[in-house]
């Protein structure tokens, strides 16, 4: 029979509350006789093998230490850099122990039994959540954080600066000599508020050059029919992703067309494999795993009832992004032959 709070007091000589206390990490290390007091007790729960009960712990605290993590589709979890936001997720949680629990939104409806059943203290999000969620959230009163997702104003918000980082990425292609320039996010891409945003600023950018922007949001074939065939073809292109640029990579070799000589392209995310491209790949880059890092931070200041957690209007907590330059890109062919 597993040891008790009630075993370990009866061998140390104190009263189970102060067993408790100690074990949940409710101590006053400053003083000497509670630090030694403490680090005995809890070397005689290691002695009798004391494992805690959590089912007990949470309903005496009335918490479960769980955060969920809400998504329609995995690939919202594990593509792109969300493995990377995953990840500092996980580790500050865990470093204030607390876990996170993975809660599908599907249309069975399983999610009532994770967001209305006790199961989580609070929950994050990759995306826009459907009504019946939203409504769910509120009823149960989860605090709740949007990670990279601007949808609902209501709820503190995680954004990478998808503007900044498209403008900072198009207007050098500008300053190179390019005059066809022309935005690509490919169809599968699921719809997300990056996309109007990197489009605002890929088309700020372009009108600061007095340019008109071209935009696919297509499939690659269509975008390589236009670079094969277009007498007006693009001389650069801005991805969405580095999705997009592996694709276009890809296909400017099979085709002959030579990067960057004939065609200049950017990515954005800057995943590891972009600096072993051939070329490697430009790129727009970001801290993704400060997004979880964040996300944690807000989220258990809200848990915790720390002050400005329940301010009226929800924070917005931006993440800055950084133009990579690598060998991607150059000045456009027909420049390069005037200074010539």
């Amino acid at each position: 029979m597993p040891a008790t709070i009630y075993d370990i007091a009866r061998v140390a000589g104190v009263s189970s509350s102060t067993v408790a206390r100690v074990l949940r990490g409710d101590v006053k290390e400053g003083r000497k006789d509670s630090a030694e007091r403490a680090a005995r007790i809890r070397r005689i729960a290691t002695q009798l093998g004391y494992r805690p009960n959590l089912r007990a712990r949470a309903f005496s605290e009335q918490r479960t230490r769980c955060v969920g993590l809400l998504y329609s589709d995995d690939a919202w979890v594990f593509e792109g850099v969300n493995d990377q936001v995953v990840q500092g997720l996980v580790r500050e949680l865990r470093a204030h122990r607390h876990h996170l629990l993975l809660a599908p939104i599907d249309e069975r409806g399983d999610w009532e039994e994770v967001v209305l059943g006790g199961h989580i203290d609070g929950c994050l999000t990759f995306q826009a959540l459907p009504e019946a969620v939203r409504a769910g959230i509120r009823k149960a009163q989860l605090p709740c954080v949007l990670l990279g997702d601007n949808t609902d104003p209501t709820l503190p918000q995680i954004l990478v600066d998808d503007y900044g980082g498209a403008f900072a990425a198009t207007r050098p292609l500008g300053s190179l000599g390019h005059r066809r320039i022309g935005m690509f996010v490919h169809h599968t891409v699921k719809p997300h508020c990056s996309i109007a945003e990197r489009r605002r600023g890929f088309v700020a950018a372009m009108h600061d050059h007095e340019l008109t922007p071209q935009f696919w949001h297509s499939s690659e074939s269509e975008v390589i029919d236009a670079l094969l065939r277009r007498d007006d073809r693009p001389t650069a292109l801005i991805c969405y992703s580095d999705l997009e640029s592996t694709l276009l990579m890809s296909a400017a070799w099979h085709y002959g067309l030579k990067v960057p000589q004939e065609l200049s392209l950017v990515g954005f995310n800057d995943k590891f494999a972009t600096q072993h491209m051939t070329p490697p790949l430009t790129t727009v880059g970001f801290d993704a795993q400060r997004i979880g890092v964040l996300g944690a931070q807000v989220i258990l200041r809200s848990l915790n009832d720390e002050p400005g957690a329940d301010s009226a209007k929800p924070a917005v907590f931006p993440i800055r992004t950084k133009l990579i330059v690598r060998g991607s890109t150059a000045a456009p062919a027909d420049v390069k032959k005037s200074a010539d």
